[in-house]
């Protein structure tokens, strides 16, 4: 499976709420799979990934907030000390971004601008 960095925070995060209908199905169908087999190959990209296929920020392979997430992916890979292009089992993606960005002051650095951010901060994993 292909994610942008800052996905593997809000995979663990996803309490089925989403852009629209469309987007909430297909984000539960990736959780699902991940949690299913966490042991799933992630290949860590900085460009349109699984979960942007069906977003509406997605324009033609081109995320209208680019600029917000690619600075988020910086930071994710900063903070679990990965690199876009690197490959990670998924349980040690998650468990990494956990340890280093959830469990830190990162996550209000990283997430902070992200309009997802009151909720997700209210989730547990």
């Amino acid at each position: 499976m292909r994610l942008r960095p800052h996905h593997a925070l809000c995979i663990q995060k996803f309490t089925g709420h989403g852009y629209d209908e469309r987007f909430t199905e297909h984000m539960t169908k990736i959780c699902e799979t991940l949690r299913k087999s966490p042991e799933a190959e992630v290949n860590i990209i900085s460009v349109c990934d699984e979960l942007c296929a069906v977003c509406p920020h997605n324009g033609g392979g081109k995320c209208a907030t680019l600029e917000k997430v690619d600075a988020m992916d910086e930071a994710v890979l900063e903070a679990i000390g990965a690199h876009s292009g690197g490959t990670l089992p998924w349980h040690k993606l998650a468990g990494e971004a956990r340890k280093n960005v959830f469990e830190t002051d990162r996550f209000e650095k990283i997430c902070g601008s992200c309009e997802w951010f009151d909720l997700c901060r209210s989730t547990s994993i």
